[in-house]
């Protein structure tokens, strides 16, 4: 039997969290749980199926905590969850921003169709089976701080209304460690696929510095890719090289060195 989707509207609409699992929108999720923001009906992950797994640990770990606190935590995904087959369409297609590399040496870089794929098809997918798309039906409230406000915009399609508390709350990531830690709650790591072209140069060295399962998708997607199109190189690093020349860490000539990054929780992707 199937459910009919429930009719909301601007004065009554739907209110979700996009939830990344970063530092940003874990804040805004535990406030919400804590009562220090108004409730959300559901918090939303899209599951690429390629974060870290340090990520999935600590969602594992939380998704009881909020859920025990009234935050419902729903996962979607868009179906693959083979790194190779996401990342290389059938007709050759990268779907990742990859650094290329023409026959001349000409730069340039592909672009971005992860994020529509992955995050907000599946997000949307979801919210057309829960209710009707009238104009401001959907509130979706999005995990970006006053630091990152240049990244604010409005939705592109008239039933979700995109809405950014910790902006409005003056609150920047440095401020969300620290009510995190106030509240004695973990610090996530990162939250990115671990073969995104938009992690900084450090924070490919910490990745390499780890290794594990998450360097070893990250290199297994970088050849990929570059099998895909013969005519035109194309590479997961900026410095347009196989990722294990292009990441170069003092291990690997036998020493050790301690490097510092400020990393980017909410990365490039949001909805």
């Amino acid at each position: 039997m199937t459910t009919e989707p429930k009719l909301y509207t601007a004065e009554n609409p739907l209110k979700i969290l996009s939830l990344g699992w970063g530092v940003q929108s874990w804040t805004l999720a535990a406030m919400a749980a804590l009562g220090e923001i108004e409730p959300v009906d559901y918090a939303i992950h899209a599951d690429t199926t390629h974060e870290a797994e340090g990520t999935y640990a600590h969602a594992t770990k939380w998704t009881p905590w909020l859920e025990r606190r009234g935050v419902k935590v729903v996962t979607v995904k868009a179906g693959n969850t083979d790194a190779v087959r996401d990342n290389v369409g059938t007709n050759g297609s990268i779907l990742v921003p990859a650094f290329t590399l023409d026959e001349s040496e000409g730069e340039g870089q592909i672009r971005r169709q992860c994020t529509q794929d992955w995050k907000i098809i599946p997000i949307r997918r979801f919210l057309r089976t829960h209710s009707k798309a009238t104009p401001g039906a959907i509130t979706m409230l999005l995990g970006i701080s006053l630091d990152e406000w240049h990244r604010m915009k409005d939705s592109n399609v008239k039933y979700i209304k995109h809405i950014y508390p910790l902006v409005d709350m003056r609150i920047s990531r440095a401020d969300c460690v620290a009510w995190l830690e106030s509240h004695n709650l973990d610090l996530p790591p990162k939250s990115a696929c671990t073969f995104c072209p938009y992690h900084s140069l450090t924070s490919w060295k910490n990745l390499k510095r780890q290794g594990g399962v998450d360097w070893d998708r990250a290199v297994t997607v970088d050849a990929a890719v570059r099998e895909k199109r013969p005519n035109l190189q194309t590479f997961l690093h900026p410095r347009r090289k196989p990722l294990e020349e292009a990441v170069r860490i003092p291990e690997d000539f036998g020493a050790t060195q301690m490097e510092m990054d400020i990393p980017c929780d909410s990365g490039h992707c949001f909805v």
